[in-house]
């Protein structure tokens, strides 16, 4: 997970250090971690179902292209469900001494303070909090529209005293999030209704498949169902460009990787200078998209750590076990980036 902003406040508005790499800021980014990267290789599998189906790709163009789009979108959302950050701030929740001493006591105004002085905790990321007991809701902090809420038992002495839902992240950062590392135009809608995004006007209703026009150009709407603050569901609907006549003469895991391809360099696109970022870059590149990233410069790996000791700049590479498909580009002369994308 992403993060720039100090102030929960400005957290809400752009709660990603994605926005620092649009200003070409230095960020600190957590990696993939090992759950992610299961979930990454399982949501594939449908990416890459439609891979192997030889010949031109022709109508399932389309499909595929939002099959890569859904993968990266819901690597996003389980970043912010599983992600280091969101676990070391359930930790700080579940063992905060004047939370859970205030809850045995059943002194509301110690847990309204408790819980305001870990939302607005310096170097902490949680910009909603909401804590209830048997009675209850005894404090909810935050912003209004929140997404990937986390819920968990709060115990003091082996005792339960309440329970808490918490998020890391709002509407809005998902959206920035989105938009930044995918770069499909994206609108939420929460009870059948356009909420947030970057769509204007947004659809005032979408239907997954559906053919929506944007900016006079029409685009298939691909829409996910996630989880709102604290309960129900928000649907967030990606709308997808459709495949150039070239891409749909071409087989579908060329498409497939083209796909993630475009997302790279869109990743890539955000960091500036990319030269001072390449360990940044495969960072996000991992989180983003579950897969092995790399950079080198002449034959030396600079960035990405283990992985075969030769990268062709097309064609599949052998490594772990397994055959992954190489897509790959030079930024710049002698530097090129690898991703190595699902077996194939």
């Amino acid at each position: 997970m992403l993060r720039l902003a100090r102030r929960p406040a400005a957290r809400r508005l752009a709660a990603s250090a994605t926005l620092a790499i649009a200003a070409g800021a230095t960020v600190g980014i957590v990696g993939v971690d090992a759950d992610t990267a299961g979930r990454a290789s399982a949501a594939s599998a449908s990416a890459s179902a439609s891979s192997s189906v030889p010949g031109p790709c022709g109508p399932a163009s389309a499909s595929t292209i939002a099959e890569v789009d859904a993968v990266a979108a819901r690597l996003i959302y389980a970043g912010e469900l599983h992600g280091t950050e969101t676990r070391a701030d359930i930790g700080h929740i579940t063992s905060s001494t004047p939370l859970l001493g205030a809850l045995a006591e059943g002194n509301q105004a110690a847990v309204q303070a408790a819980v305001h002085a870990l939302v607005y905790a310096p170097s902490w990321h949680i910009v909603r909090l909401r804590v209830t007991n048997a009675g209850g809701v005894v404090s909810d902090i935050g912003g209004p529209y929140i997404i990937a809420p986390v819920t968990g038992a709060l115990r003091w002495h082996g005792r339960t005293v309440g329970h808490f839902v918490m998020s890391v992240q709002d509407d809005v950062g998902y959206v920035k999030l989105e938009t930044r590392f995918i770069g499909a135009p994206v609108e939420i809608y929460r009870n059948g209704l356009p909420l947030m995004g970057t769509v204007k006007p947004a659809p005032a209703k979408v239907g997954n498949g559906a053919v929506v026009s944007v900016a006079g150009r029409a685009y298939q709407t691909l829409v996910l169902n996630m989880n709102a603050f604290p309960t129900g569901g928000l649907q967030v609907a990606l709308m997808v460009s459709p495949p150039s006549a070239a891409a749909a003469r071409q087989s579908c895991a060329a498409v497939r990787l083209a796909a993630w391809g475009s997302i790279a360099r869109h990743v890539a696109s955000r960091f500036k200078p990319l030269a001072s970022h390449y360990a940044d870059l495969v960072s996000v590149l991992q989180a983003t998209t579950g897969f092995r990233a790399y950079v080198t410069s002449g034959s030396r790996r600079i960035a990405g750590g283990a992985g075969p000791r030769r990268l062709p700049a097309t064609g599949n590479v052998s490594f772990a076990g397994h055959s992954w498909s190489v897509y790959s580009w030079s930024p710049s002369a002698g530097v090129r980036v690898y991703l190595l994308t699902a077996p194939a």
